[in-house]
């Protein structure tokens, strides 16, 4: 399948220029869904967040391969994160790459195929904590030669409740009346955005944040 979208890319479609400004991220393993993606969004730069120093000779040939087909006309990103099994490392990495691809003008695409699933949730937590920074979302179907188009989603808790996952990733504090205090709130009203929080699986059982916790304070 990659060689066929190789041989459109390169020869039936000669008219393709990358559209300047426009920036693809994506996990990545395989190279036919970054194929698709490329035929069908044209970036000017294409990143690829895999794992760092991965004894993985498929994985390196893949990246050459992808190199080598559209190296001269794409700009080629390597990003690389220690753990791909790390949520919260993955969701991180790719915050920062979407932030700076924002803040240099360009329109940020994210492609979840590849690599491994936690690669996919945590590009995909990144996307949605950064919902206005991001044109599209989408998931290649390889077998259909299609891609998917996926929600974005702002999942952020509400202001008031972020600042009490902020107080309280900080720690320090020898109560709840004193998380009060410092918050500027009664301890009835305290204990309501705990409870509510706890419910939503922000926090776990002593009020400690969950993975999702620190998620939603990316």
């Amino acid at each position: 399948m990659f060689f066929l979208y190789t041989y459109i890319f390169k020869y039936l479609t000669p008219d393709i220029q990358a559209m300047a400004g426009t920036t693809l991220i994506s996990t990545f393993y395989n190279v036919a869904p970054q194929t698709l993606c490329i035929m069908e969004f044209k970036p000017s730069k294409l990143i690829l967040l895999r794992q760092a120093g991965r004894a993985d000779k498929q994985l390196e040939a893949n990246e050459k391969v992808l190199k080598d087909t559209y190296g001269k006309m794409i700009d080629i990103e390597r990003a690389e994160v220690m753990d791909p099994y790390d949520v919260q490392e993955v969701a991180e990495k790719t915050v920062k790459l979407i932030e700076r691809e924002h803040k240099a003008g360009s329109k940020v695409i994210l492609n979840v195929t590849g690599g491994r699933r936690t690669q996919m949730l945590g590009a995909l937590f990144a996307a949605y904590a950064r919902a206005g920074m991001v044109d599209r979302i989408v998931y290649a179907v390889d077998e259909q030669n299609r891609l998917v188009e996926l929600p974005k989603l702002d999942l952020s808790p509400s202001k008031k409740k972020r600042e009490v996952l902020q107080m309280l990733a900080k720690g320090g504090h020898a109560s709840m009346s004193a998380l009060a205090k410092k918050l500027g709130r009664t301890r009835g009203m305290l204990y309501v955005h705990l409870r509510e929080l706890k419910e939503a699986g922000y926090l776990d059982e002593k009020y400690g944040l969950t993975t999702a916790g620190r998620l939603a304070l990316l």
